[in-house]
Formats: C-alpha cells, sequence, structure tokens
C-alpha cells in the first residue's frame, strides 16, 4: 500500500528538497525493536525495524527503515533525481505508518503523525494502562525483564520490562511501567516488538518535521482509515488523490494498532 503512495507522491507532491524539522529536545538513549506483524486480510508476515528515542523529556518513535528512506528521498530530490533514482536505492520497506511523540506538546499530551497518503498530525492525552505483573521473567538484550499484561483499547497487550532501566516508556504507545519495556506482543499475535539494541550517550538533536503534516483529530483520522477500507474512492477524494486506479483496494497492515475511540 505505502509503496503506491510513494509512486503518487513522486510524481505529484514531491517532497521539499530540504525539510524543517524542529529540535524538540535531545536524544540521549535510542532502543531499536525488531517488528513483526501480520495483515488483516491474511497471516502474510511483515517486518519493520523501530526507534524510540528518549530525551530528556521527550520521547520519539518511528520507523528507521521509513527514516533511513525519507533522508534518500531527500537527497535524492536534492540532487535533482527522479523517483526512479530513489526507488533503485531504496532500503527496506517500512510498514510503521505513525511517528508517536509522547508528553508533546506538553507534559500530559503525546502526538501522533500517521500517513493517509498525506500527513495528519493529531494531539490526545498520554495513554494510560492498567499493567498488572504476571510470572514469566526473561532476559532480553542482557537485562532481567519482569512481565505485564493489560488491556488498551479493546486489545490485550503483554510487556516484558526491567527495572534495571528506571525508563518508564516503550514502543508505540506502550509506558507506565516501573522500567524500560524492552518487548511486547498482542494477545492474537498480530503484533510485537522486541529491542534488539540500546545506544546511550547519543547527546543528538531530537528534530521532527512537522510542518507538512495537517492537523487533525483522533476521531478524524480513525474515520479516513475506516473509509480507506471501505469505500477507496470516496477515501481518495477526501484525502486529495487525484489518479484513482480503479478497483485498487489497499490491504491494512496494521491490523492490532488499529484504535477505536
Amino acid at each position: 500500500m505505502k509503496l503506491f503512495y510513494i509512486l503518487l507522491l513522486g510524481m505529484l507532491l514531491p517532497l521539499p528538497c530540504c525539510a524543517q524539522k524542529k529540535t524538540i529536545d535531545t536524544v540521549r538513549v535510542r532502543f531499536s525493536y525488531a517488528i513483526k506483524g501480520t495483515t488483516t486480510e491474511s497471516s502474510k508476515q511483515y517486518d519493520d525495524e523501530l526507534s524510540v528515542d528518549i530525551g530528556d523529556s521527550v520521547s520519539h518513535c518511528y520507523s528507521r527503515w521509513e527514516e533511513d528512506n525519507h533522508k534518500l528521498w531527500e537527497k535524492v530530490k536534492a540532487e535533482g533525481g527522479t523517483a526512479n533514482d530513489y526507488l533503485a536505492q531504496q532500503g527496506p520497506f517500512s510498514v510503521y505508518e505513525e511517528r508517536d511523540i509522547k508528553h508533546y506538546p506538553t507534559k500530559d499530551k503525546q502526538t501522533i503523525i500517521t500517513f493517509l497518503y498525506k500527513y495528519f498530525l493529531y494531539e490526545e492525552p498520554i495513554s494510560q494502562f492498567d499493567w498488572q505483573l504476571l510470572s514469566g521473567d526473561t532476559v532480553i538484550v542482557s537485562y532481567p525483564c519482569k512481565r505485564a499484561k493489560c488491556t488498551y483499547r479493546g486489545r490485550t497487550w503483554y510487556a516484558w520490562f526491567t527495572f534495571d532501566i528506571p525508563i518508564h516508556d516503550g514502543p508505540w504507545k506502550l509506558q507506565g511501567l516501573p522500567g524500560m519495556i524492552l518487548a511486547a506482543k498482542d494477545q492474537k499475535n498480530q503484533f510485537s516488538f522486541e529491542c534488539i539494541e540500546i545506544k546511550e550517550n547519543l547527546n543528538t538533536p531530537m528534530e521532527v518535521d512537522f510542518k507538512k503534516a495537517i492537523k487533525s483529530t483522533p476521531l478524524k483520522v480513525q474515520n479516513l482509515r475506516k473509509l480507506e477500507e471501505s469505500n477507496y474512492e470516496s477515501y481518495s477524494k477526501a484525502v486529495g488523490i487525484k489518479r484513482i486506479i480503479l478497483g485498487f483496494k489497499p490491504e491494512s497492515l496494521v491490523a492490532c494498532l488499529k484504535e477505536y475511540y
């Protein structure tokens, strides 16, 4: 689905050569997670790699694959290249379509930037989780981890966290345990995160490009996602796709990350 959009973006909506990013914090630690998931329509598995950047007060969760490809696209455009030049060099294809920024713009809020042909931005309160501690200790990237369980917006999640890293955060919107979440999966085994690397003392700017994102609300974004699956032609008109491929039906890739308010 996203490749189709990238091609359209290459033809219709070229990104600026130099994105105007805003520095919102300083990255101190970066946690890298391997993602595994399945589509809504089948048991087909896909992979991705997630970065969770921890700053002094803000955390930023995003696809490393998408970030690398975006930087490549900017470089190609800056050098006068085309969409074909980009596709010839493109790295692994990302399916994680969000940037989750916790404690921004204020400590009790989180900002979500999501991709639906265009980038949409909305704010919501920091997610609250009623975690229940369980048996099932394990070790992840050399850290001893405890197991916990919660139900979040209708879906049951299991998480493994470590007291040895006293950061109350994790991948995606998951957070709220007395230590960093190093692994998580949903009860239906549709989606999982597992930490594969930790980089400390980075001390680099935490930069996010807000300028090209359209301000929206959680409910409006949810309704667009529903419309994308139920009536693609109406969805195309709603988001401004000018060249519609008749009969095209996108495949939902992040079944368990859908949220219904």
